[in-house]
Order: structure tokens, then sequence, then C-alpha cells
């Protein structure tokens, strides 16, 4: 079993690149891998901060999949800030340069 961490720095309102992680247990030690989010703007996560990581069972036993959650603060109007929703991937990151760990990975999809 497996552990991954989806986080951010701390610049306020401002958004910054996303942090991964991966550990075998919740009490670590913990392998920080790159910033998950791919695809433009992903140096800022898309305009947001992390926020949640919802997981999502299709209620019959299949696999489980999970949703990224992002705040994208306004702070001219906060209450006018959004929330992004994005499907979390799995995959070999060898290529991704983490050394062969299997990490998340998050991709920008405009429609």
């Amino acid at each position: 079993e497996k552990y991954y961490f989806i986080g951010s720095g701390c610049t306020a309102w401002k958004p910054n690149a996303a942090r991964s992680a991966v550990s075998t247990s919740v009490w670590g030690p913990w392998t920080e891998l790159r910033n998950p989010c791919r695809g433009e703007d992903a140096d800022t996560t898309f305009h947001s901060q992390s926020t949640y990581v919802l997981p999502i069972s299709d209620g019959k036993g299949g696999e489980e999949r999970f949703m990224f959650a992002a705040d994208r603060w306004n702070e001219q109007n906060l209450s006018d800030s959004r929330y992004v929703w994005l499907p979390i991937e799995f995959g070999a990151a060898e290529d991704e340069g983490n050394w062969g760990e299997e990490s998340p990975i998050i991709h920008w999809q405009d429609e």
C-alpha cells in the first residue's frame, strides 16, 4: 500500500507549483516527487492551490479513482473565488523524472 501527498507552498492568495510525495507508511519516511501538474500553467497549479483529493468509487468494488480539488482565489473579490476539479491519473514516471516511482499526474483538460 502507498500513500500519496499533494500540496502547495505558502504564498498567501497567490498560486504556486504543486508538490507531491509518496510513502509506504503515513508516518513516513516520505519521498518527494515532482510537481504532479502537467501542461500549460502547471507551475501555478492552473492558477489555483490544492485543497482536497476526493476518492471516487464505482460502488461495485472496482478500481477507485481520485479527483483533485483546488481553490482558485480571487483576492479582489473573495466571494467570487472558484474551485478547479481535475482527475488524477497514476502512472510510471520514469520519463517524468521521478526515478521510476509511480506518481500522481494531473492534466489540465480544456473543453
